[in-house]
Order: C-alpha cells, then sequence, then structure tokens
C-alpha cells in the first residue's frame, strides 16, 4: 500500500486498467464470460497503452538524453538530420508529383488534340453537304460518319448528340472512339454530320509515343492507386502495353511513374455517362528528356550543373556531419571533465585539476574551472584561519567581559545599572563601578579611540590602572583631577601618539550625597532633575594626548529622585539609512519619558532604540551607558 501511494496519479491509473484487463482476460479463459463489452474493453485497451506510453516514454526519454552526448545527438538528429530527409523527402514527393501532371497534362494536351481534329473534319464534312460539293468521304484515317439532313430523326444518328458535341463515345461491346458532333446551314437543307474515330490500343500507342504506356479502366467509384487498378468492380478496358511498353528505366532512381487521368465517356446508345480512367505508365528520365528535348545540348550542361550542385550539397551535409560530431565529441568529453571534477571537489579533493586540451572557450573553462578550485584552497586556508582569529576573538571577549563589573553594587542612597554593546567581538568602550569603603563609591566611563582589538587591549591597561590607583588611595580621599592626570600621564608614555581615551571618573559620597568629577573630554552627562536636564560638561582634554594637562575637579549635589546618565558617542552618532544621526535631542527625549522606570528598562529602551535606529549595524561604533539615580 505504501508503495502505491508513492506512485503518480498517471501510474495509479495504468496500474488500475492493467489489473482490470488481467482480470477480464482471466474470467474469460476460465468462465468464458467478459466483464467488459467488446467496444468498452477495446477502449480500456487503447487508453491503457495511451497511459502506458505516457508513463514510460517520459523517463525513458530523460534516462536517454541524461548524457550530454546523446542530448547533442538527439539535438542534431531533430536540428540537421531530420529535416535534410524530409526537405529530400519533400523534393522527391514534389519531383515526381509534378513529372506526373506533366505526363498528365501532356496526354490531356493529346486527347483534346485528336477530339479537335475529328470536330474540325465533322464541321467541314458538314459545310461541304449543305454547300452541295458532292463529298461524303470522312477526312481522318479510320474515321467514320453519320449523316442526317434537316432534323428528321433517324434511326441511325444517335438522339442524344447535340451540334459542338466532342468526346469520348463507347458502344455496348466494348469499343471506344472519339467522337463530335457538327452542323451547318438551316431548315431541310441543315446538314449534321456525327463523326468518330476509332480508338483502340494502337491509337492510345500513338497517343505518347517513347513517353509512356496508356491503358483505361472503367468502372463505378474508381479508387485508383499506385500499382492498382482500383476496387474489384473496375475493368481494364484498353492497354497498349503490347504496342508500345513502358519505358525501361536508366539506373535506380528511374522508378515506376502512375498516374491517372479521369476523363468521362458517354455511351453510343443513349448517351450515358461511363467513368472511366485513363491511366499512363511512365519513367521520370522520359518525361525529362521530352520536356528537355528541346533544348538540345544545354539540357546536358543543366543536367551536369544539376548534378554537381546535389553533390556539392551532399558534401555540405557530410561535412557537417563530422564537424558535428567532432564538437559533440569534444563538448561532451570537456563536459565530462567537468563532471568529474566537481565529483573530485565535492569528495574533498581540491587538487585536482582538468586537464586543458583545446584552445577555445571549453579550455578556458577547464582554465576557470582549475583556477577556481586553486582559490577555494586558498579560501580554506584562509577560512581555517579566520576561524583561528575568531576563536582567539573570542576569548578575548570572554577575558575583556570579565573586565566590566559582574555584579553592581547595592547602595542605600544610589542605584546604579550598566550595560555596553560592542560594535565588534571586543569593545574600546569601558564602564565601571568601583567600591571605596561602605559608604563611598566610583562611576567610570570611558571611550578609546579605535575600534576592535587595539582599542580592547587599551581599555584593559586603562582599567588595570584606574583600578590600582583607586585602591591605592581609597583611604586617603582621592581626588579626581589627580587621578585623570596620573592615568593620562600614563597613557601618554606607554601607547603610541593617535592613541588616546575620553575619560569621565566620578565619585560619589553617600554621606553628603555629593558626586565629585572630573570629565576628560567625554561627552557630557545627562542628569534628570523633575522633567529638567542639566549637562555636567567636560573640564579636560582627552587622556594621553598632553602628559601635563591640568584637569579639574567639579562636584554636583544629588537631590532624591535625580538621575545621572553618562553614555558614549556610539548611542547619539548612529546614523540611519538617510545618515541621519539619533543625536542628542532622541536621547534626552527616552530618558525623560522613561525617567521613573526601573534602570534596567532604561537600558533597554534605549538599546533597542538606536539599533532600530542604526542602518548598518556592523559600522556602528561601540554603545556604552552608565546610569546612576538617587534614592
Amino acid at each position: 500500500m505504501a508503495r502505491f501511494s508513492n506512485l503518480s496519479w498517471l501510474q495509479r491509473i495504468t496500474l488500475i486498467l492493467f489489473v482490470i484487463m488481467v482480470a477480464n482476460w482471466a474470467m474469460v479463459a476460465t468462465t468464458g464470460y467478459s466483464l467488459l463489452g467488446g467496444d468498452l474493453f477495446t477502449l480500456f485497451f487503447i487508453v491503457f497503452f495511451v497511459l502506458l506510453g505516457l508513463t514510460l516514454i517520459p523517463p525513458l526519454v530523460r534516462r536517454i538524453v541524461w548524457r550530454v552526448r546523446h542530448r547533442l545527438l538527439v539535438s542534431y538528429f531533430f536540428v540537421g538530420v531530420l529535416p535534410v530527409v524530409l526537405m529530400v523527402i519533400f523534393v522527391c514527393f514534389g519531383f515526381y508529383l509534378v513529372l506526373a501532371q506533366t505526363a498528365n497534362y501532356l496526354l490531356h494536351v493529346e486527347i483534346e488534340r485528336r477530339l479537335d481534329q475529328v470536330l474540325n473534319s465533322a464541321e467541314r464534312l458538314a459545310q461541304d453537304l449543305y454547300a452541295g460539293r458532292g463529298r461524303t468521304t470522312p477526312e481522318l484515317p479510320d474515321e467514320q460518319t453519320i449523316v442526317r439532313f434537316g432534323t428528321r430523326p433517324s434511326s441511325e444518328f444517335p438522339a442524344w448528340i447535340k451540334p459542338g458535341f466532342k468526346g469520348i463515345v463507347a458502344r455496348t461491346d466494348g469499343s471506344h472512339y472519339f467522337a463530335a458532333d457538327a452542323a451547318a446551314g438551316p431548315g431541310e437543307r441543315r446538314a449534321e454530320v456525327f463523326a468518330y474515330q476509332k480508338l483502340d490500343k494502337h491509337t492510345l500507342a500513338e497517343l505518347l509515343p517513347g513517353l509512356a504506356s496508356v491503358l483505361i479502366i472503367s468502372g463505378d467509384n474508381l479508387n485508383f492507386k499506385v500499382g492498382q487498378y482500383g476496387n474489384p468492380e473496375a475493368r481494364l478496358v484498353l492497354d497498349s502495353e503490347d504496342v508500345i511498353p513502358t519505358p525501361q528505366p536508366r539506373g535506380f532512381w528511374d522508378l515506376p511513374l502512375e498516374s491517372p487521368v479521369p476523363q468521362n465517356a458517354r455511351s453510343m446508345d443513349d448517351g450515358r455517362t461511363i467513368t472511366e480512367v485513363f491511366v499512363l505508365r511512365s519513367r521520370p528520365s522520359a518525361v525529362l528528356s521530352k520536356l528537355f528535348s528541346t533544348l538540345g545540348s544545354i539540357a546536358v550542361v543543366l543536367g551536369l550543373f544539376l548534378l554537381i550542385t546535389g553533390i556539392a550539397f551532399l558534401c555540405v551535409v557530410l561535412i557537417g556531419i563530422l564537424f558535428s560530431a567532432q564538437l559533440t565529441r569534444t563538448l561532451t568529453r570537456a563536459v565530462h571533465d567537468l563532471y568529474t571534477g566537481t565529483k573530485k571537489i565535492e569528495a574533498g579533493d581540491f587538487s585536482h585539476r582538468i586537464p586543458v586540451r583545446t584552445k577555445d572557450q571549453l579550455s578556458e573553462l577547464a582554465t576557470s574551472f582549475n583556477s577556481m578550485t586553486e582559490h577555494i584552497e586558498r579560501l580554506i586556508v584562509e577560512v581555517k584561519e579566520k576561524e583561528k582569529l575568531e576563536s582567539e576573538l573570542e576569548i578575548a571577549r570572554q577575558v575583556q567581559a570579565q573586565l566590566f563589573p559582574k555584579e553592581v553594587p547595592k547602595l542605600a542612597t544610589l542605584e546604579l545599572a550598566g550595560a555596553c554593546n560592542p560594535a565588534r567581538v571586543v569593545s574600546g568602550d569601558y564602564y565601571d563601578f568601583i567600591p571605596l569603603g561602605p559608604r563611598s563609591i566610583a562611576l567610570v566611563i570611558g571611550d578609546i579611540a579605535g575600534k576592535g582589538i587595539s582599542a580592547a587591549l587599551l581599555m584593559a591597561s586603562v582599567q588595570s590602572s584606574l583600578h590600582a590607583q583607586l585602591t591605592m588611595g581609597a583611604n586617603g580621599g582621592l581626588s579626581t583631577a589627580s587621578l585623570v592626570a596620573r592615568l593620562n600621564r600614563q597613557l601618554y608614555e606607554s601607547t603610541a601618539p593617535e592613541k588616546y581615551a575620553t575619560f569621565y571618573c566620578g565619585i560619589y559620597n553617600e554621606q553628603t550625597g555629593r558626586l565629585a568629577y572630573t570629565n576628560a573630554g567625554h561627552l557630557a552627562p545627562i542628569l534628570i532633575r523633575q522633567g529638567k536636564i542639566t549637562r555636567l560638561e567636560s573640564n579636560g582634554m582627552v587622556v594621553g594626548m598632553f602628559p601635563d594637562f591640568p584637569y579639574e575637579q567639579n562636584t554636583v549635589d544629588l537631590q532624591p529622585g535625580d538621575l545621572l546618565t553618562a553614555f558614549t558617542d556610539g548611542i547619539t552618532e548612529s546614523e540611519n539609512a538617510q545618515g541621519v544621526q539619533f543625536g542628542d535631542e532622541r536621547l534626552v527625549e527616552l530618558l525623560i519619558r522613561n525617567s521613573d522606570r526601573p534602570l534596567d528598562e532604561i537600558v533597554k529602551v534605549v538599546t533597542y532604540a538606536v539599533r532600530d535606529w542604526a542602518y548598518d549595524l556592523d559600522n556602528q561604533d561601540d554603545t556604552t551607558m552608565l546610569l546612576a539615580r538617587r534614592l
């Protein structure tokens, strides 16, 4: 049942019909009774074979033309061989038909000429009888006449004959004649002559002498076919084969040429129409000789020209076939080489190279394939190196993650939160909460110039130096100005001239609620108090640029409900698709709107807003925030 369900609907119908027919055959063989009637069984049988063909032929065709060589051979057959064969058949058939119709026309013209002779003879005799010239004998050999004067009926004169008639007449004994009727004069002196000339096998032989033998067949519902005389009711009337036989062939191409010429005859007794067919038997060579007999020696020249043209055409066809065979071999060999190459690459053998045998586009394709495999080999090496570097970067990211605060310190009067989102694996931004005793804490945020590993290493240097200074001076009353000044000199002495950092350091005293801070070129933090903002502006140069720059310490008293936000330029300078920056105004609006929410939620709101705003996150800067709220 599972296999049946896997079949297509066409295969299912075919199988069902096959089962029905086999069951019917089995029942007929055992009981003699048929489930299906004869017509219904025939219909089922035809439909079954049609469906069987539709079921089997497409897979067979796909299997045959799967190989490119077979597909090209099939294409060449339909594009080249089949049209040539059809053209040759068409030309031969047309040639045969034109020659047959030419012979028919010559036979028809000759019959009409004989009838016109008999009619002219009858007309002249009628004129002589009317004029009383005394002539009563016919002019033509074997011609007989019946004459009557006036309009009185004559027992010898056929009653159905009208003046002007011409045609073939037949008697009841089977004899045939060329006949015509003519009249001259009015009234009782009117002379009417019915003339007829014997039509026998000798006369038939004289119609197309040296061109064809002619026979006459007669009967009702004649259906003439080449090599046959029609239906069984047809009878042979006359045949000139004994007098002048059919021309002999001049070569294998000189096939028999048989063509019918329908010709109605009239009964001599009652004028009844008798269906007859003149059949001429000839050869194409005889008809051509007759047609070109007037050209003389020119006919030989034309024949040679046609022969040379035919040979040239044959040579062109043979050359085309040979060229197609060579092209097929070249194409299929190239495709096979490519197929083998892809299988090698699929198996992981990137050292395989396709042989280049020719100097054409296929060879360029093979060269491109070989170049591609070389590039893939190099890319694999590069990917491995990149994976190794990414692994090292991941280790660096994990190490750097240890430099950020693992947990937020808990103070009775100050709530803290912070987040850093690197633009790359590691970040050059830095924030920190450093406890300085049970009732004091340092709030730090910085932005190292540049991105990536170099900025992260400098950030680690700043973090270690800052922790060392804060630890040594925790009990001695620290000054943020002196702390930043020492950090500035250390960075200046230990880093390259182009390396610097913006830095903000604040120390909060829980007993007084006062925040002492020094801002070394960093973006001014935002203080929100009762819906209004205050900027803690910069009061110093960036650290690491000048060794002896004097830094100052400022203070601000934090009141309950105050929200302090410090951030890096990656937030405000993020750009959308039009190149518009996120800006301070949008940040301030977000902070004011969400100032009453928990600090972690404020960080998420700002982070998501900046991420939605940014167009190209890979080229954006690191984004870092530090939030502090006075309780």
